[in-house]
Parts: C-alpha cells; structure tokens; sequence
C-alpha cells in the first residue's frame, strides 16, 4: 500500500484547508496510507476526516520565539518523515512548503508543494525574499499551482515540472434546483483585508442611492468584524447590510440568493466563487491576482469581472445584474463549473502525485 504524508497549518477555517480534506478522504477511501501533520492540534472545528487518517502535530500549541517555533517545526516534521517513510509528501501554503522542503533536505521521497494564493503574498514580490523561495523550490520535484499567473513567479525550470489543478467543489453545490424566487446579495469569506468588504460595501452604498431593493447578507467572520459593522453603520445602510457570520449550510444560502459578490484584492482559485457558480448562482468578482478569478469566468459570460478597487464598476455591474440584463449568467457559471466536479479533479491530483 502506498502512503502519502500531507501537511498544511491546520485543517480549519480556510478554503486551502477543505480542499486538503477532500483529498485526504479520497486517498483514504481508495486504499492509500494516509498521513497528515498539522502545526498543532485542533483549537476549532476541523474539517469532516476519516476515522482512519493517521494524525501528527508538530507542537502543543503556538507559543514562544518566532524563530525557535519555526526551527522546532522543522524538526519534529523531519523525524516525522523519517519514521513513516511516505512515498509521497504534499503540502499546502506559504510558510508549510518551506518548511517542508528544508525538513526533507536528504530524504528519499517524492516531494510535492501546492501553492495555493497569490506568490508574491505567500512568499514575498522583493527579489531576496523571491530567490529564496526559487532555490528552495527547486528541491521539489513537482509543484501544483491554481492559474498560469501563479507559476509565473517561479523559475522556468520549476514551472517544468508543474502542474495546474483546480480545487474540486462539492456534489452538494450541484444539486441545489433553480429557484426563481432569488433573493438578496450574498458574499461569502473570511472578514480580513485580502477580501476587502469595504469595496462591496461602498458599492452597495452606490446601489441603494439608485433604488435597488436587494439586502446584502455577509457571511463568515474575522478580525475585522466590529470594524466593518462600525462602517456599515457610520454609511447608514445597517438596515440593509446583515452579518451573518460563519454557517455549515453554505449551499442553501447560496441557493436562496440573486447575486453572489467576490471583493478580494488577491486569491488563488477561490472556492467561494467556484461553489456560487455551481449552484448557478450570478456571480460578480474582482480581475484580482493571480488570475483565479479570470481563470473560471469569461467575462460577462459566466459571471462579470471589474478591476479590484473599483466602487463604481461593482455598483454598476450589481445594477446590471439585478435588472435582468444578464438572464442567463447563472446558468452558464454553472455549465462551467462542471469541471470542478469533485470526482474529476482528486483523479487528476491521484495522477500527478503516484504517476
């Protein structure tokens, strides 16, 4: 039986954490020896994992030196790999793949990264920072990247060896039947300052002093919480804006709303956005780096794009939507998400990492 040792930060909250849940699962059920390593253990509710899937974590908690948490790190997940002898490693973000390709330094196994958001975010855009994550990089002996823009920050011979795949988006977001009795406006996503709710605020704003009747619901939570409430308020539309914060049922919501808005100032290949298309719900999202968004929709096809930080492109491609002009958008996002179907992509991910 072959084994395969996954590591990421945690397995909570994020969109890169639920997709190395699916194919923690997956392997699982097809009879790989699956190991997964997390930093600490679980302080939140985790994403559903079989019974089955051996757990590690690399220390108790969070505390201490910076530097000496991240060498401890190191370390552990080192003697980790050298006690259960993977075939395989793969590991998901920024701060985990370093770690993971300086843990490994000598050891025979077949080494994956997935870079799963913006590179110059995740790793740094000035040229020291983006020539340590190159070199290290090269001690992969593959990378899976999310859109074409992402692999362009790498070296020409670590995007050689690399592969785009896109996240798998959940059967149940296929399922939800089309409901001509829509309502609302519905963003859904962490509450910090990559998704930038304040531009969807501002353009809201916009839309209500052009009669637009639509609430907009916010679902997802954060450290910008109280701050995003206080501007809501000192905008006066807090009778129209309603913070829902984190749900279990994303698809109902999604299948009840008119119109679903992405604000990000960067992603990789949004799930939020990828599951509204599913659901066949009308979509809005920032052109943002790098290049998810643009990568799933063609614009004013399957969805509508605008630049990042433009109040009035957003307010007026809301208006556009919510009067009818695109009558079938929902339904062509949701053509095009046929390819995000779960069961297409783990077998892609099967391929690229046993092949």
């Amino acid at each position: 039986m072959k084994r395969i040792l996954l590591y990421i930060d945690v397995m909570y909250c994020g969109g890169a954490q639920r997709v190395m849940a699916v194919l923690a699962n997956y392997f699982d059920e097809n009879k790989y020896d699956v190991v997964l390593v997390t930093d600490f253990p679980p302080t939140k509710k985790e994403y559903p994992l079989s019974k089955t899937i051996q757990r590690f974590f690399l220390r108790p908690n969070n505390n201490g030196n910076i530097i000496f948490k991240n060498f401890s790190r190191i370390l552990n997940l080192r003697k980790i790999v050298k006690k259960q002898s993977p075939d395989v490693i793969l590991s998901f973000l920024g701060r985990p793949n370093l770690r993971m390709l300086i843990s490994t330094i000598g050891l025979k196994c077949k080494k994956i990264v997935s870079v799963r958001n913006d590179p110059n975010k995740e790793y740094g855009s000035y040229y020291l920072k983006k020539m340590l994550a190159n070199i290290l990089f090269c001690l992969a002996d593959g990378c899976i990247f999310q859109t074409d823009e992402a692999s362009k920050y790498f070296w020409k011979q670590i995007s050689n060896k690399s592969k785009i795949i896109f996240n798998p988006v959940d059967d149940k977001f296929y399922k939800i039947p089309y409901n001509k009795n829509r309502k609302g406006i519905i963003t859904i996503g962490r509450l910090e300052q990559q998704k930038n709710h304040k531009l969807l605020i501002d353009a809201y704003a916009l839309c209500l002093k052009r009669n637009i009747k639509e609430d907009l619901f916010i679902y997802g939570d954060g450290k910008l919480h109280g701050e995003l409430e206080s501007y809501v308020k000192e905008k006066g539309i807090e009778d129209h804006v309603h913070f829902k914060g984190v749900v279990i049922n994303v698809q109902e919501k999604l299948g009840d709303a008119k119109l679903f808005v992405l604000s990000s100032d960067y992603e990789g290949m949004p799930n939020a956005l990828m599951e509204a298309m599913a659901s066949g719900v009308a979509v809005i999202s920032t052109d943002c780096p790098c290049g998810g968004p643009r990568t799933l929709i063609q614009n004013e096809m399957q969805g509508i794009l605008v630049p990042c930080n433009d109040t009035e492109a957003m307010a007026n491609a809301i208006i556009k939507i919510l009067n009818g002009k695109y009558l079938d958008i929902g339904k062509n996002a949701r053509e095009r998400a046929a390819s995000f179907e779960t069961e297409k992509i783990v077998k892609i991910w099967e391929e690229y990492l046993f092949k």
